[in-house]
């Protein structure tokens, strides 16, 4: 569960003396629980936490007047918490830090789009911000910090919309890692230690967590867990082939099936529009075989339904179909809907049909 988004400026603070008293001063925070604030935080990560964040994204910038940025994402030394950490230095040389905080056993991998989105956005408002200070506009610098709270705030609800995960997204969940993929590669051929399979993670990523790697199977009963005694070794007396072993016990597969309800829908209700998307689903499944179906394309769909905008949008079009120009407006502010209508007829999700007087629909071609 995420903690809260903090945003921070470094300030070096060279005193009279010309020593240097260096301070994160912060801007604007939002957390999930009621118990922190911008007087307390520090009972959520602590200063040293803060500077160790800092110094793994500035290593390497020399040019103080350099635009620069990039991000983190790591454990904290004294705090039990992980990180995804955004730092910006904008052209004036204003050094900036937003630091999303997570559990340690958060899958923080499954928010990185998310927060790399928010990266994005926070550009223009650094930028402007930096502008602001140094030319003292207070009422722009007003502005500005409360659109950065709105930023976090909404980058919140939508880490917190992903965190809800229901069964085909966590089936989602599965088909969008590659680690995962091989899991259940593996697991398809034979039953194997716990052990074992770590090994044949890390070959693919050397800091794979295996236990939130399982999550989604154990969610989803596909896996069983059992503790094999093994065998003694007659010569050594060693115990061999001991521990804890995996079973899959239900295989699953992501691929696409006709929206049955929408079919008889327009059936039923003689809807014009029924003898034009009859054909374009006939058309498309006389052609897909699910075995064809390319991982790379199957890792796209998985990756697109664990898009909490585009998500809700399929679950709408499942029961429903919409004139293009009438489509309800349930993306979320700064999504795009051109952008994402795009990507779903792109994997013919999605398909756009024409009635008799020239008017575009929006109809759900495959269901998942």
């Amino acid at each position: 569960m995420i903690q809260g988004i903090l945003t921070f400026k470094f300030i070096l603070n060279q005193e009279e003396s010309g020593d240097i008293n260096p301070e994160f001063k912060p801007i604007q925070m939002q957390f999930t629980k009621k118990e922190y604030s911008e007087d307390n935080y520090d009972e959520l990560v602590v200063e040293n936490d803060i500077y160790g964040t800092f110094y793994q994204q500035t290593t390497g910038v020399f040019s103080v007047n350099k635009e620069f940025s990039n991000y983190f994402t790591g454990r904290l030394k004294e705090t039990p918490y992980q990180v995804m950490s955004y730092f910006k230095q904008v052209s004036a040389g204003n050094q900036y830090l937003a630091i999303a905080i997570f559990e340690h056993d958060d899958e923080i991998g499954l928010f990185e789009k998310l927060l790399k989105d928010m990266g994005k956005r926070l550009d223009k408002i650094f930028e402007n911000l930096a502008r602001a200070e140094n030319t003292k506009q207070l009422a722009d610098i007003t502005n500005l910090n409360i659109r950065l709270r709105n930023e976090l705030k909404y980058t919140i609800f939508q880490v917190e919309r992903l965190s809800n995960l229901d069964k085909l997204q966590k089936v989602a969940l599965i088909f969008n890692s590659q680690e995962r993929v091989k899991i259940l590669e593996l697991l398809r051929e034979s039953p194997i230690s716990k052990k074992q399979l770590k090994r044949e993670l890390e070959k693919i990523n050397p800091s794979s967590n295996i236990d939130v790697l399982l999550q989604p199977f154990l969610e989803l009963n596909l896996l069983r867990r059992d503790w094999i005694q093994g065998e003694k070794d007659s010569e050594t007396g060693i115990m061999k082939n001991q521990g804890e072993y995996l079973f899959l016990v239900k295989d699953v597969m992501f691929t696409r099936v006709p929206n049955e309800r929408l079919i008889s829908h327009l059936k039923e209700t003689e809807n014009e529009l029924f003898p034009i998307y009859q054909k374009r689903v006939l058309d498309f499944f006389s052609k897909f075989d699910p075995f064809d179906q390319t991982l790379k394309e199957t890792m796209k769909l998985a990756s697109l339904l664990l898009n909490p905008d585009v998500y809700d949008f399929y679950l709408l079009m499942k029961n429903n179909h919409y004139p293009k120009d009438k489509i309800p407006k349930i993306f979320s502010e700064f999504a795009v809907t051109e952008v994402l209508l795009d990507n779903l007829k792109d994997l013919n999700v999605i398909a756009e049909i024409e009635d008799k007087s020239k008017r575009k629909w929006i109809v759900l071609l495959t269901e998942i």
